[in-house]
């Protein structure tokens, strides 16, 4: 009896860790088009992005998404109110800069950090402008 009953909430405790947890797992989209938001003059191409990719996938979602709460669409865009909507480009260095959050190179949380940090442990990752922003055509 005791042992049936060890075996039943040892499972019921692996189902809660491991099974509970994919009912609020959020599935990213696979391809995506990151470009400036409304009132921002872009001076080079939008971004594709794969959040399926090669060095993408491993991350944590927060990695990136630092305001968001792990189950809502809130704080997913990085142009949401209150996070990097300020898109004053003379004002680039600001941590609410829509600029900052993607090319902020000290930060671990914006792209060009986040792939800069990859390039210093070998790791291959595009660190130019046009690595990410191919040229207009």
């Amino acid at each position: 009896m005791r042992k049936s009953l060890f075996v039943l909430l040892a499972s019921a405790a692996l189902l809660c860790a491991f099974g509970l947890t994919s009912l609020w797992a959020v599935e990213p989209p696979k391809d995506m088009v990151i470009q400036a938001p409304a009132g921002l003059t872009a001076t080079k191409s939008p971004v594709k992005f794969a959040h399926a990719g090669p060095g993408h996938k491993a991350l944590d979602c927060k990695t990136c998404h630092h305001n968001w709460d792990g189950k809502s669409d809130k704080g997913l865009k990085c142009s949401d109110k209150g996070c990097h909507d300020n898109i004053d480009m003379t004002k680039k260095a600001e941590v609410n800069n829509f600029y900052s959050a993607f090319h902020k190179g000290t930060s671990p949380n914006s792209c060009l950090g986040c792939h800069r940090k990859a390039k210093a442990e070998g790791k291959n990752a595009p660190i130019a402008c046009n690595a990410c922003h191919p040229v207009k055509q």
